[in-house]
């Protein structure tokens, strides 16, 4: 788990983005091998995104379903970072904003004990960024 921020007082849970250099300058030098190459690259991570936010339902406890149903991924504007989230809440007279968003409870607390999103993404991190690689690779070997 990283970062050192307190989970618990988020007014949403999201977590799962995945980068390992600056996005500007990859994505720079992706274009510099041409267009194609960063729409193939873009393409692969969607389809990596989506297998993430399966599995995360998949192993997300279900009581209403609520939870399972707040799943989702946003991207930025050009789809080169995602954030997936779960945004499930309840009404609460107790919390500043009147909801309890319950998604990083049900994550994080040691009572509760039932991750779904980290292990979902850890599950599929590095099959992600080796088909990234692939579809990266053969758009390149296309174009050159």
């Amino acid at each position: 788990m990283g970062g050192r921020r307190n989970h618990y007082k988020d007014v949403g849970f999201a977590r799962g983005r995945m980068t390992g250099r600056s996005v500007a300058k990859t994505i720079a030098e992706l274009r510099e091998m041409g267009e194609h190459v960063v729409e193939a690259a873009k393409a692969e991570l969607k389809k990596g995104v989506d297998v993430v936010l399966a599995d995360a339902k998949s192993r997300c406890p279900v009581r209403t379903g609520r939870l399972r149903d707040s799943i989702k991924a946003v991207s930025n504007k050009d789809g080169t970072v995602y954030w997936l989230s779960a945004n499930a809440s309840v009404e609460s007279p107790k919390s500043p904003t009147g909801r309890f968003y319950y998604g990083a409870a049900v994550e994080f607390s040691p009572k509760i004990n039932k991750p779904f999103m980290y292990p979902a993404l850890e599950a599929h991190r590095q099959e992600i960024w080796d088909n990234v690689a692939n579809a990266i690779q053969k758009a390149a070997a296309r174009s050159g």
